[in-house]
């Protein structure tokens, strides 16, 4: 073989690879664009959505200084929030503080200033993104529909409704749920002078939380004074009778801890369906509970139908 037919083999070869590898360089941009499935970041160009359902979250213990409790009822649908509730109710059972606000009972218009922030919270979508004017919770980015702005402390329902988002939706139950989630029922007081009252939170047809509580009604005497609160003088206040689970240990029997239980049983059984041993309303079907229970039943059945 010639030098010239030697040089013209290793030329071809030379051309060879290069030709090869032009072609598997080509093939690499080519799977890079077209093949590679992009994030779904990439795709949509948003965070993750939400999980569709409807979201509950509530405060743990009733405030010392106003005796309510906040709740919020977020609901999702497509991987948005579409509606978002902010109520609260009282160790006093007295239904939803929204609804006593809209109606005129509750001494300031909380309700107008509680629509604010929900719709701030639909519009932005994340509650996360509220910024606060101070440690007490207060925003200078709300106003209400008339154009006012906002006075109340709005971080409870900022912070509850992030507590429900990261929690798992509620699931469907077959109570009828309120308009505004909350069903307050009420009996006429006993001989003794207490009223048996019960609130019972309804979401997506499911119970949430239940306050099965007794106010005392009668009148201020020597006997019933520890029934009372007291003034700023620390006097007894006849304006100021307390309940059951307010007293808590004051009224003796561990009231407060039975009922506790008790509400604790309806939430986990979706009713209070129970085995009574004596007229006077005692059952042994709920752990731990001495106390008579069957006002609690009538209270149920009454808010709920069933």
């Amino acid at each position: 073989m010639t030098t010239e037919m030697i040089r013209g083999n290793n030329m071809k070869k030379t051309l060879l690879v290069l030709l090869t590898l032009t072609l598997v360089a080509l093939f690499a941009v080519g799977c890079t664009t077209k093949d590679v499935e992009p994030t779904d970041t990439e795709a949509t160009g948003t965070e993750d959505s939400y999980k569709d359902g409807v979201y509950f979250a509530q405060e743990d213990v009733f405030s010392e200084e106003t005796g309510y409790k906040y709740f919020v009822v977020v609901t999702v649908a497509d991987g948005e929030i579409t509606d978002a509730d902010w109520g609260g109710t009282n160790v006093q059972p007295l239904g939803n503080k929204k609804t006593l606000s809209q109606d005129g009972k509750y001494g300031m218009e909380w309700h107008t200033q509680a629509d604010a922030a929900e719709k701030w919270l639909i519009e932005n979508q994340d509650p996360t993104k509220m910024t606060y004017t101070d440690d007490e919770g207060h925003t200078d980015v709300l106003t209400t529909d008339a154009g006012t702005a906002v006075s109340i402390h709005v971080v409870e329902f900022y912070e509850l409704a992030k507590k429900a988002l990261d929690s798992e939706p509620v699931a469907e139950g077959t109570y009828t749920t309120p308009a505004d989630y909350v069903a307050m029922s009420e009996l006429s007081a006993d001989e003794k002078g207490w009223e048996y009252k019960a609130d019972f939170i309804v979401a997506n047809g499911t119970i949430v939380s239940t306050n099965f509580n007794s106010v005392f009604t009668g009148e201020l005497t020597d006997e019933t004074t520890k029934y009372f609160g007291v003034d700023e003088d620390g006097k007894p206040d006849a304006t100021n009778a307390l309940s059951k689970v307010e007293l808590e240990e004051d009224y003796g029997m561990a009231w407060h801890e039975q009922a506790a239980k008790a509400n604790a049983f309806v939430v986990e059984n979706q009713g209070l369906t129970v085995e009574y041993k004596d007229d006077e309303g005692h059952s042994d079907s709920i752990a731990g509970v001495s106390i008579s229970i069957n006002q609690f039943d009538e209270l149920f059945k009454a808010a709920l139908g069933k």
